[in-house]
């Protein structure tokens, strides 16, 4: 699936490469989860409440952990991070949308300004890590997205903000005033608070992370269900389209990631829904039934021609197999229908440079470029741009896009050193050089008026060749 996760923050971004053997080797560690779908579903339920919190809802990330507990957590400035279990296990929308506005009521209160208190017992460097985002890149891209991260962060993520009662209270209150504004019930948060209740007298090693997190207690949740009754809004209706969006996220979620048979107890073959459909497409392409795969998602695109995520799933699914040309016709149907998509063209990209075919190594470049013009910070598609550049024959470019690469995981020598060797190749004053000077400065290495470094780098940090681009494996 699509392997990647990019952070825009002032700090270095930690980068971590692997295999997609050892990317699902391990399905109990914390990962993150990017996916065009997903995404744009978490953004559409998340943006009213941003702007109800008078946020600016571009500045506001969110994030899916692909972890089983229920847990959902801001940390590093506006970054809002949401669970798997949560969502899977949630019974509506609703409960959903009551997390994620106390969530940003934890943003808009400044909650975070103690994050270092927050931090416990955890170093913070091995949270910021998991902030800035461990990226694992995998072979494998497609639409449901499941990326390597945090690898070894779990309980970094648990420990991360442990918010006092009184910030939890005026965390709610902001809640229902977001909730209110936008009318919405809050019904849902009661409900998901209700469940954890219990859990309170539990050892701490057994309590859900949200419990240890976020401590409830019975006077707080009176508190809450006495607000929700007040509120003009305790019985609203949804927002339309909000539980198609979330049954659609949660049978994606539960068909991926968890056994086929656990899939077909939940979604069985009696169930000729979109969902029931959906979710067993990604359950038998897990199982590696690939008829049965392409059977289900193949009815889904026939019914429904202009979903651009369906066609990318089929795309994936024949991708991950190993028809690389079939899964072509496809993916550019779901960048036609989806052209802002950055995900869905990066995995076109990946497909095109996958056949080795030189006739379409432009049409894969211009697919990357693109992307990034909507999303610049995904160091897959600058390793990938800068390979499709060096079959292209154009030197400077495949450098210049292996120094992005390489500044974004955190690796400053080697992408100064693919910056300097893009200076020699590009024409001086494009944009292109002085994009590459940039890179230079911001690495570390100052550049003079001819483009130069001031100072070069130590002797063993100087390759003896120029080498081909990003390596195919990183350690």
């Amino acid at each position: 699936m699509r392997i990647l996760i990019v952070f825009a923050t002032a700090f270095a971004i930690f980068f971590a490469s692997m295999g997609k053997e050892a990317a699902f080797a391990r399905r109990d560690t914390p990962t993150i989860i990017r996916d065009a779908e997903l995404e744009e579903i978490l953004r559409d339920i998340s943006v009213p409440l941003f702007e109800a919190a008078g946020l600016e809802s571009r500045s506001v990330h969110t994030y899916i952990v692909r972890d089983n507990s229920l847990n959902a957590f801001v940390a590093g400035g506006q970054n809002v991070f949401v669970n798997t279990g949560l969502i899977m296990e949630a019974d509506n929308v609703n409960q959903l949308v009551g997390v994620i506005a106390h969530e940003i009521g934890h943003i808009s209160g400044g909650h975070l300004a103690r994050f270092q208190e927050g931090l416990k017992g955890a170093s913070a460097t091995s949270i910021i890590s998991m902030l800035l985002g461990a990226a694992a890149i995998a072979t494998g891209a497609g639409d449901a997205g499941m990326a390597i991260l945090l690898g070894g962060q779990e309980a970094a993520q648990r420990a991360a903000l442990a918010y006092s009662r009184t910030q939890e209270a005026s965390a709610d209150q902001a809640a229902m005033q977001f909730l209110n504004e936008t009318g919405q019930s809050g019904q849902g948060l009661v409900d998901f608070f209700e469940h954890l209740g219990d859990q309170e007298l539990l050892y701490t090693t057994n309590q859900d992370p949200y419990v240890r997190s976020h401590p409830l207690t019975r006077d707080r949740i009176n508190s809450l269900v006495g607000q929700v009754q007040e509120s003009p809004y305790a019985h609203a209706p949804n927002p339309k389209g909000f539980d198609d969006m979330f049954a659609r996220m949660k049978a994606k979620l539960v068909g991926y990631l968890r056994p086929l048979p656990s899939v077909l107890v939940e979604y069985p073959l009696s169930d000729t829904s979109d969902c029931g459909r959906y979710a067993r497409a990604f359950a038998y392409h897990q199982d590696h039934q690939l008829d049965k795969a392409l059977a289900e998602i193949q009815s889904l695109v026939r019914d429904h021609p202009k979903d651009p995520f369906y066609w990318e799933t089929l795309g994936f699914i024949l991708f991950e197999n190993g028809k690389i040309e079939e899964s072509i016709p496809p993916l550019r149907k779901a960048v036609e229908l989806a052209p802002r998509q950055p995900l869905i063209r990066q995995q076109l990209a990946q497909a095109l440079i996958a056949t080795e075919d030189m006739s379409v190594n432009d049409e894969a470049i211009a697919h990357l470029e693109e992307a990034n013009r909507y999303d610049n910070d995904n160091p897959f598609a600058w390793r990938q741009l800068s390979t499709a550049y060096h079959k292209a024959g154009n030197d400077g470019m495949a450098h210049l896009a292996a120094a992005e690469y390489f500044a974004l995981i955190g690796r400053p020598p080697e992408a100064r050193m693919q910056a300097t060797m893009a200076l020699r190749s590009l024409e001086k004053g494009t944009p292109s050089w002085l994009k590459a000077q940039d890179l230079m400065v911001l690495t570390g290495g100052p550049v003079n008026r001819e483009g130069k470094e001031d100072k070069a780098p130590p002797p063993d940090k100087q390759p003896d060749k120029q080498p081909d681009g990003p390596p195919d494996q990183e350690p």
